[in-house]
């Protein structure tokens, strides 16, 4: 029988040290669909952020004679920081019998998914971005009926066809047709190397053979060859969208606040290692994800066969 370790503050630091060193390890490999989607982030510095500007901000005007004030909204959309956070423990007994190697492990997966939570995050929100997830219109994203102004005239970013070539191309029509509301146009899908097609995974053949052949299967050439990037997100069902995220404001926003880290509780005189003998490692950070602009987003409930 092997000798009966004696759990010390520098076997402690060493474990504590090689933990962190698998928690970081595991940090890259995730999705990382913000970054592929090329979504704009936000260096967040307090609990939440305003985004009531997000409404057009005023074009310059010619040779004026006055120069026009315009009021930059401070009221209006906001997107709030959510905390995420997750622990393990390691007994006590696990490190006097030198059985602790198997955590570097655990440690490296926590370090995953603490990276992947943002994934995890964008992949619950999609599907409510045609129900609960509100623009700052105050209709859901995805909606027939947004209005900039009181006086503007509504713009639809919905579709409920179900994905083909065809309705693809009325997607991007749709996107292409985006105005400001001073009637001027938006200036939409500008660079296909930042317009993504999402769909789900039942559809990534399809999508893939409307942007990614070259030649259309009866001949001739594909019209929307290369238009957009195909991203395929887990759970989407029948759902797809166009976003063009070739502006500096995305369809989507993440607001990053506090960055993951892990830390610990490893002191020998801690509560918790007085009364459980157990030793606490916690991963942690704040982040959310929220709505950008509309008139960048297509988004089809693909309920329709037509």
């Amino acid at each position: 029988m092997a000798a009966k370790k004696v759990v010390t503050a520098a076997l402690l630091a060493g474990i504590n040290s090689g933990l962190q060193t698998a928690f970081n390890k595991g940090r890259i490999i995730i999705p990382n669909f913000i970054q592929r989607l090329s979504l704009m982030t936000v260096q967040s510095t307090t609990t939440e952020e305003l985004y009531g500007w997000l409404q057009d901000l005023p074009e310059l005007e010619k040779n004026p004679e006055q120069i026009t004030w315009n009021p930059v909204e401070l009221a209006g959309h906001v997107i709030v920081n959510d905390e995420f956070k997750t622990g393990i423990t390691i007994p006590r007994s696990a490190m006097e019998d030198d059985a602790y190697g198997m955590f570097s492990q655990v440690a490296a997966k926590l370090g995953q998914n603490g990276s992947a939570a943002p994934d995890y995050e964008l992949l619950s929100m999609l599907p409510l971005l045609f129900t609960t997830k509100k623009a700052y219109t105050g209709k859901a994203f995805f909606a027939a009926d947004h209005k900039l102004t009181a006086k503007s005239a509504p713009f639809s970013n919905l579709g409920a066809k179900k994905l083909s070539a065809a309705n693809y191309q009325a997607g991007r029509a749709v996107l292409r047709g985006m105005k400001k509301a001073t009637g001027q146009p938006l200036f939409t899908l500008l660079d296909p190397t930042k317009t993504y097609l999402v769909v789900g995974e039942n559809y990534e053949a399809t999508a893939n053979a409307i942007v990614k052949m070259a030649t259309l299967t009866g001949g001739g050439d594909n019209p929307n060859y290369n238009t957009a990037v195909v991203v395929v997100i887990p759970g989407l069902g029948d759902k797809w969208m166009i976003l063009d995220c070739g502006d500096m404001i995305t369809p989507i926003i993440f607001q990053d606040r506090v960055p993951l880290e892990l830390t610990s509780a490893t002191s020998l005189t801690d509560e918790a290692v007085l009364n459980a003998d157990e030793f606490k490692w916690k991963a942690r950070r704040r982040f959310a994800l929220g709505t950008g602009e509309p008139r960048r987003a297509y988004g089809s409930t693909g309920a329709d066969p037509a």
